[in-house]
This record gives structure tokens, C-alpha cells and sequence, in this order.
């Protein structure tokens, strides 16, 4: 029988086996310092890696009009897209596509944002250029905004006045298509020279009668003459699509960077579609623009990241159009398939693009 005494005593310390098997501390501290040095690494790859070295960023001149068209990369600025993509993106503002495309071929840009007609001139005069994805498209924008008091009610009482336009741009294709489309002959109205900063005033001191043109000018337009202003659309006539532009050779050798800027467009588009209203309000702002000017068109303006099979189409009718109006260094219509670059798309989300290829 145990005595009261044998019950409470304590057990000593050599009771341990760890204590009375020094192999079995060694191994105990082995294991401990493991573990402190596995969660060194675990908690220096959660701080960002600081020890270890910086992910490469690169650097690209984006060369974009500041219209609605190129949205979706104002707003993959904004918004810091690019950034969180690892690309430092130097934007270089331009008053219309075409002037973009200029930015770009002086070297000063790598990208550029156009409308397809300058970029389809651009390769008929030799230009190595190719097209990394259409970043929006729109039927409803381009209009014929006319003066009432020159006796402009109807498409017809076009003929013989004279309408500005701003040679060699969307605006220029789509008065050729609104007045094919309205059986009046392209030569029936005198064109005159606007470049597009001139439109709204051109228009509303009576230089010209009317004018073909795009938005925010076809908002400015509209709101200058006021009661006085009349306007001709036609959806059916021309279906606009800005694209993405580089050098045929940079966007090959730059292959991370095109895919990068990519990704950061495509996170522009869901942006737009889960919260379209905080979109509306961020694009008016970077492009300084009032809301209300922007609010006209923005439903019909499909932002969207692609490449289609119909876009060869598109492009070469107007190449057929640009080489009858004398804009093209050839007679030929070219193949446009080259001036497609799809490996970018391909590698991002392969599904956007339609292309055979």
C-alpha cells in the first residue's frame, strides 16, 4: 500500500527521456532550428522576396488620341493595371489616331492607338506595321454634323456645299461611305482640309457647312451651333474599330512586353463591365472631358480585346478605298494576315481571337 507521502511526490527532472537521452536534445534542437529557419523563408517570400531579385519591369512610349476609342487604356493607366502588370507605360497624348500613328513612325512612340483606316494607309505606303488587338468599335459615333441655315436638311442637300474632314482618318472613310450609302456620288460635295482641333470652329464661324466627324468633336459640334446644327448618321455604313499598333519587328522582340500590356487591357474591360458607371466617370476624367460629352455614344462603344477573321475584310475594302482616293504608295490590295499580330492575344487569352491562321 503506497503511503501518503509516495503520493505527492513529485517527478524530477531525470524523469524526461530527453533529459536522460542527450542524442534525443540533439535531435529536438535540429528539429527546432528547422522550423525557425523555414519560417524565415516562408515570411521573406511573403514580404515581397525583398532579399531575392526584383521581377524584370519593362518600359514602353504608348502613343493614344484622347477620344472615348482608347478607354481601355486610359483607363489600364488610371487604374495602375500596367503597373501591377510590371510595365512602366509613358503615355504620349495625341489629338486623333492618325496623329498617334505619326508618333510612331518618327520613332518617338513604340505603340500607338488608331482607327484602322490611317493604319491600312500607313501599310499601303510600306509601313512594316502590324495590329496587336482591336481595343473598341462603334456604328453609331461618326456623323455628318451640318449647318440648317446653309439650307442642309437631308443627306441630299449635301451636294455642292462644302464639308470639312480631316484627310486620311475614319472621319474621311466614313463620309465616303455615308454618301455611297445615300446614292450621292463622293464627288458631288467639295471636301476642305480640317484638321480635327479646327472642326468645331471651322463649323460654327461658317467656313464650311458641315463636317464628318467623330466624338467628343461631334459633341462639341453639336452643342456650338446649338438649334442650328443637324446631324446625319448611319450606322449601317461603317463600323469604326481602334486597334493597337506597333513596328512588325518591335512587337516581336518585345513579345513580354505586348502581352503584358495585354493583360492589363483585358483587366480595363471587366472593369468596365462589372462597374460601368465609376468607368464612365474615370475615362470623362483623364480625358478631360465633361461627362455629359462622353454620355452620348458610351452605350454603343463595345470595349472589347480582340482579333476577328472579319477584320481582314474590313481592311482590305479600305485599302480599295484608300487606293482610289490616292492615299496608297500601291495599286495593289495587300495581304493583311502578316500585319495581324496574334502571338500576344494567343498567349493571354487565345479564345478572343477568331483568326484563321
Amino acid at each position: 500500500m503506497a503511503s501518503p507521502e509516495g503520493e505527492q511526490q513529485m517527478s524530477s527532472p531525470t524523469d524526461d527521456p530527453r533529459a536522460r537521452n542527450p542524442l534525443g536534445r540533439r535531435v529536438w534542437a535540429v528539429a527546432a532550428l528547422t522550423l525557425a529557419l523555414a519560417c524565415a523563408v516562408l515570411l521573406g517570400l511573403f514580404d515581397g522576396g525583398a532579399s531575392g531579385p526584383a521581377a524584370p519591369r519593362d518600359t514602353l512610349r504608348l502613343a493614344l488620341s484622347s477620344t472615348p476609342h482608347a478607354s481601355l487604356l486610359h483607363l489600364a493607366a488610371a487604374r495602375g493595371y500596367f503597373a501591377e502588370e510590371g510595365l512602366d507605360v509613358a503615355l504620349l497624348p495625341a489629338s486623333h489616331g492618325k496623329a498617334a500613328l505619326d508618333l510612331l513612325a518618327q520613332g518617338k512612340a513604340d505603340l500607338a492607338a488608331a482607327a484602322e483606316v490611317p493604319f491600312v494607309i500607313a501599310v499601303l505606303k510600306g509601313e512594316p506595321l502590324g495590329i496587336a488587338a482591336s481595343i473598341a468599335s462603334v456604328s453609331t459615333e461618326m456623323a455628318v454634323i451640318a449647318r440648317r441655315d446653309r439650307a442642309i436638311g437631308a443627306p441630299r442637300d449635301l451636294v455642292g456645299k462644302r464639308v470639312g474632314v480631316t484627310p486620311g482618318t475614319s472621319g474621311d472613310y466614313f463620309l465616303w461611305a455615308f454618301l455611297i450609302h445615300n446614292k450621292l456620288a463622293p464627288d458631288a460635295i467639295t471636301m476642305v482640309d480640317v484638321p480635327p482641333g479646327r472642326i468645331v470652329h471651322d463649323l460654327s464661324e461658317g467656313r464650311v457647312d458641315a463636317a464628318s466627324t467623330w466624338e467628343p468633336i461631334k459633341h462639341g459640334a453639336q452643342s456650338a451651333l446649338q438649334g442650328n446644327a443637324v446631324s446625319f448618321v448611319e450606322p449601317d455604313a461603317y463600323l469604326v474599330t481602334h486597334v493597337v499598333v506597333g513596328r512588325s519587328d518591335f512587337l516581336k522582340t518585345h513579345a513580354a512586353a505586348v502581352q503584358k500590356l495585354i493583360r492589363a487591357t483585358l483587366k480595363a474591360e471587366r472593369f468596365t463591365r462589372t462597374d460601368p458607371q465609376r468607368a464612365h466617370a474615370q475615362i470623362a476624367e483623364q480625358l478631360k472631358i465633361a461627362p455629359q460629352a462622353l454620355q452620348p455614344n458610351w452605350a454603343d462603344l463595345d470595349l472589347r480585346v480582340e482579333l476577328h477573321q472579319s477584320q481582314l475584310v474590313t481592311l482590305e475594302d479600305e485599302a480599295r478605298w484608300a487606293i482610289t482616293r490616292g492615299y496608297a504608295g500601291r495599286r495593289d490590295v495587300p495581304n493583311f494576315l502578316p500585319h495581324l499580330y496574334l502571338d500576344a492575344l494567343l498567349a493571354v487569352q487565345p479564345e478572343r481571337v477568331t483568326v484563321v491562321h
